[in-house]
C-alpha cells in the first residue's frame, strides 16, 4: 500500500520538480567544494604572514631603511592591451636623490588569480637612473607587477597593481 501510494506521488509534476532542484542544488554544492579544495588560492608571497608581522612590527628597521631607502617609480602607458609590446619604466635615485647608473633590474609580473602565467623580464639601464624594456601580457585583468633593483649590494623594490585590457 505504501509502494503504490509512493508511485502515485511520483508521477506529479511537481514532486518532481521539487526533488530536482534539490538534487541539482546539493550537486552544485558538491563540485564547488571539491573545486576549492583541487585549486586554492595563489598567493604571490608563500610566507605572507610571517613577512607581514615582520614589516609592521619591526619599526626600528623601518626607520633605518627609510634613511637610506632609494626612489623608485614604475611607469606604464595607458590602457594596456593583451599580446600589445609596450615599453614599462623604472626611474631610480639614490638617497641622496642621485639617478643610478648601474644595477640590475628584474620585472616580474604575477597573475593573482592563475600562478601559472607569472614572468619576469629584464630591463636594461637606457639613460642615467632609467632602467626600460618591452612587456606584453598574455591574458586579460588584473597583474601585480614587482620592479626589484640590484645595485652596489643593495636591493630595493617596489610594487603596483595594474589592469590590462583584452
Amino acid at each position: 500500500m505504501f509502494s503504490e501510494q509512493l508511485k502515485e506521488d511520483l508521477k506529479n509534476p511537481w514532486l518532481r520538480l521539487i526533488i530536482a532542484a534539490v538534487g541539482i542544488t546539493v550537486a552544485v554544492n558538491i563540485c564547488f567544494i571539491t573545486f576549492a579544495f583541487i585549486t586554492p588560492p595563489n598567493l604571490v608571497v608563500e610566507d605572507y604572514y610571517e613577512q607581514g608581522k615582520k614589516y609592521f612590527h619591526d619599526e626600528k628597521i623601518r626607520n633605518r631603511a627609510a634613511a637610506t631607502a632609494w626612489r623608485l617609480q614604475l611607469m606604464l602607458p595607458d590602457g594596456m592591451k593583451v599580446d600589445h609590446a609596450d615599453t614599462v619604466r623604472l626611474y631610480v635615485m639614490d638617497h641622496q636623490s642621485t639617478p643610478i647608473q648601474t644595477g640590475k633590474v628584474l620585472l616580474t609580473a604575477y597573475r593573482p588569480s592563475d600562478a601559472s602565467h607569472d614572468f619576469d623580464i629584464e630591463l636594461k639601464l637606457t639613460d642615467a637612473g632609467t632602467f626600460s624594456g618591452p612587456i606584453s601580457f598574455p591574458l586579460p585583468g588584473h597583474w601585480d607587477l614587482i620592479a626589484r633593483i640590484d645595485s652596489d649590494g643593495q636591493r630595493f623594490d617596489t610594487a603596483q597593481r595594474i589592469f590590462v585590457d583584452k
